[in-house]
């Protein structure tokens, strides 16, 4: 282990290594050779809740799959108002553009609860391309599944109302669950406002009038989706 990062070795790699992998699209059709040599070379890291993965602009972290835990990545303006891009699940993979084009890391990741992390470096993903072929293609759909969320959410910024993000999010959320509800104490309106690109003041604005509307309710700790149909008609 080296800085709190320990190197697999195929000795020690778990039975579940092989269905996670197949989680990430340009590792999904690999053979089990393959598989074999991707997770010997992976770094597996613990990130404690709050705590950093990367930084933009640090030099490539390498690819990242979240194993269990949950993080997200985002991006500080100057004056240190925080975007969140997405939010990394168990089986979800991030910072695959560094990985191609060796610059630095395009956005910032921090762990929102207690994850464990695998890494590929740069130079271990260079040698994996160069014995498996496959790869690179897989690499370049991947990459443009990423361009056309980008895209969206560019579009989301640019055209939707306050209100309509927060719709869209609330949708999400909820859709993530088991129920149509989310937990106030874990979405803030801070924790809101960073995802949809606004400040806290507008989202409590725009929570209010879907209150208003019978489109969403508050349960203590809870708000909760009334008229899902209703949303849906905002975004």
């Amino acid at each position: 282990m080296v800085n709190g990062t320990k190197r697999r070795t195929n000795s020690d790699v778990p039975d579940r290594t092989t269905a996670l992998l197949r989680r990430i699209p340009y590792f999904a059709g690999l053979s089990a050779s393959e598989l074999a040599a991707v997770a010997g070379c992976r770094l597996e890291r613990v990130l404690e809740s709050g705590q950093i993965g990367f930084l933009e602009g640090d030099p490539s972290a390498g690819l990242l799959l979240v194993v269990n835990g949950r993080a997200k990545i985002y991006r500080l303006s100057v004056d240190g108002r925080e975007q969140v891009l997405a939010l990394i699940n168990p089986g979800d993979s991030c910072n695959e553009v560094p990985v191609v084009d060796r610059g630095p890391n395009p956005a910032s990741l921090m762990a929102v609860e207690r994850s464990v992390v695998w890494v590929w470096t740069t130079t271990c993903m260079d040698q994996l391309r160069r014995d498996i072929p496959d790869l690179n293609e897989r690499v370049v759909q991947s990459l443009a599944g990423r361009c056309r969320e980008l895209v969206d959410k560019v579009h989301s910024l640019s055209f939707l109302s306050v209100t309509a993000r927060l719709a869209t999010f609330l949708l999400e959320q909820a859709s993530a669950g088991s129920d149509e509800e989310l937990d106030r104490r874990r979405w803030t309106q801070e924790h809101m406002a960073a995802h949809v690109g606004t400040v806290r003041e507008m989202v409590g604005r725009a929570l209010r009038g879907l209150e208003r509307d019978g489109l969403i309710r508050f349960d203590r700790h809870r708000i909760v989706i009334v008229d899902r149909q209703g949303l849906e008609s905002l975004r």
